[in-house]
């Protein structure tokens, strides 16, 4: 009995041993974990035989006893099989709960609609070295997870990973000599082009396959034309050239060519006033200067051949007298389209004496302007949740110095429009500019508009000319927005941009070029960086987090077991 207890106990050191030698060696293969777990067999083939020969000469109470220890034995077992069924449902029930700062689980909204609505096959190639680098690794691994998420909402999506250093030929038919990345390159064209393509390469000190770089890609290779913007110039607008942070929009101009836009400088010809025919989008982007009437007629006439335009257009930030006399842009869009872009400044009476004419927080709303409780510390607004360009948003804008932008319903002269982002009731629009920037001061007067208060609005206006192809006559599309500094270079880019800024901006831009199928959620970029461990660290959390904690317990029931054979 002593020696087969004995026999049993030693069988199970040397199982433990091995095991803690499987871990800390890293592989089962060697002779130092093999010596061990051959012993531990051996001892319990012994142990088995022992326990039958007790079991079959002995009276029938030790016969109980060895019975049940056989019957422990096959429970034990049973009950290993049983987990290890459990852990196989599981691990093909494939659900998920995306905790990650970087929102690596879950699709952006924009992204699952382009996969949904595809209809041509796109080939993605994966080009990963196969070597033993925890960088490259982890960017294939992340890959990999990536595309198989977004082939769960299309068949057409076919993906294929390479190795450089193997697949030369499929290397020279993408023509990717000078474009492999040591860390990892990605390629996407449609079926059977090979002259149209993105190519994406990873790099840097936690490499992956961004979402936005992925769906901006996939979205210009699908589109038959790239959409022209006209970014007018010439009344110093914000230039879109300029890389100063608070000044320049060099940002919104990458922003919109990463989204598939020609982005071109234009200018009106004094001699010969006219929009080229082949602008989609005329974008105005703070004007300091006012246009000039031929100006003004020159747009008129191309939002008459079914142009589509957006302005951007804050308070103006300077009290000169006579400002108002030559004004153009401004009463030209009243008259001709019932947009009245206010010459005031939207003030909050949140905190009394302290009036602030610097936030609008916007947040989105359930139901079209449905006002939200305030929270102490911030201003709010909201966005309709019935247009197309705002419907689905949720996120936080923040505008600083907007006026106001009204419109006013005149069906009967084919104009339909309504605002896109208003302020909560606690706002007012101050008119007296010029104490404003003098002396600092705001007061509420009696002809001050009160809140709530539009920012911006998306009008839609019925031409006479009919479309080249013989269809109905177009219509042209113009949002103005009473600000611009939300989409100046350093609310864009970098630690302070704000990810609403740039999906408004890019919604309203679809909206403008008739691709309303692109209108959503993109995916941010935000990042959490993997921990990379040693290998020594890896070993150490796998020993700790199982074979210790199972060692303690078993070492605990033994303990107790033999306490309890001395007490009796």
């Amino acid at each position: 009995m002593k020696a087969r207890t004995l026999i049993g106990l030693s069988a199970l050191f040397f199982l433990a041993l091995s095991l803690n030698l499987l871990v800390w060696r890293g592989g089962l293969f060697n002779a130092a974990t093999l010596a061990p777990l051959s012993l531990a067999l051996l001892l319990a083939v012994v142990w088995l035989i022992m326990l039958g020969i007790d079991a079959a000469a002995h009276q029938a109470a030790r016969r109980g006893r060895a019975v049940g220890g056989l019957n422990a034995f096959a429970a034990s077992f049973l009950f290993l099989m049983i987990c290890v069924v459990i852990f196989a449902f599981f691990k093909q029930w494939n659900a998920s709960w995306d905790l990650t700062a970087e929102g690596r689980r879950d699709l952006a909204d924009q992204t699952v609609q382009v996969l949904q609505t595809m209809t041509e096959e796109v080939e993605v190639f994966c080009f990963f070295l196969n070597v033993d680098d925890d960088l490259v690794l982890i960017a294939r691994d992340k890959t990999r997870r990536f595309l198989e998420q977004c082939r769960e909402h299309t068949d057409l999506l076919k993906v294929k990973f390479l190795d450089p250093q193997v697949d030369v030929p499929q290397l020279m038919d993408l023509d990717l000599k000078t474009h492999v990345s040591t860390q990892g390159t990605v390629v996407i064209r449609v079926a059977g082009n090979r002259k149209d393509k993105r190519v994406i390469t990873l790099s840097g000190g936690s490499p992956r396959l961004e979402e936005r770089d992925f769906t901006r890609a996939l979205i210009s290779v699908l589109r038959s034309a790239n959409p022209k913007v006209g970014y007018l110039t010439g009344h110093r607008e914000r230039d879109i050239i300029d890389q100063d942070p608070a000044r320049g929009a060099s940002g919104l101009g990458n922003l919109l060519r990463a989204e598939s836009y020609e982005v071109e400088r234009i200018a009106i010809p004094l001699a010969a006033p006219v929009i080229p025919a082949d602008v989609d989008v005329l974008l105005i982007n703070e004007p300091k200067d006012d246009l000039t009437p031929e100006e003004a007629k020159a747009i008129g006439r191309y939002l008459d051949r079914g142009g589509r335009m957006l302005l951007l257009m804050g308070p103006r930030r300077s009290a000169r007298q006579g400002f108002e006399q030559a004004e153009v842009l401004r009463p030209w869009l009243k008259e001709r389209y019932n947009i009245d872009l206010g010459d005031n400044v939207a003030i909050t009476d949140h905190y009394g004496a302290k009036s602030s004419p610097i936030d609008v927080q916007l947040r989105a709303d359930t139901a079209p302007f449905q006002d939200v409780d305030d929270d102490p510390g911030t201003w709010r607004g909201c966005f309709r949740a019935d247009q197309l360009i705002t419907e689905r948003f949720d996120q936080v804008m923040l505008l600083r110095w907007a006026r106001t932008v009204r419109f006013t319903e005149a069906p009967d002269r084919g104009l339909l429009g309504s605002a896109l982002l208003r302020t909560t009731p606690d706002y007012w629009a101050e008119t007296d500019i010029r104490r404003l920037m003098e002396k600092g001061q705001t007061r509420k007067d009696a002809g001050d508009p009160e809140g709530p208060l539009p920012l911006a609005v998306a009008v839609t206006a019925s031409t006479a000319d009919a479309r080249p192809d013989g269809g109905k006559p177009a219509r042209s599309r113009i949002v103005v927005v009473g600000n611009s500094e939300f989409l100046a270079n350093g609310m864009l880019a970098g630690d302070g941009g704000i990810p609403g800024h740039l999906n408004f901006i890019l919604n309203a831009m679809n909206w403008l070029s008739g691709t309303e199928d692109l209108i959503a959620i993109r995916a941010t970029g935000t990042e959490d960086p993997p921990v990379i461990l040693t290998p020594m660290e890896e070993r150490g959390i796998v020993w700790f987090s199982t074979l210790l904690t199972t060692q303690l317990v078993v070492l605990a029931g033994v303990l107790a077991y033999m306490l309890r054979r001395r007490s009796q």
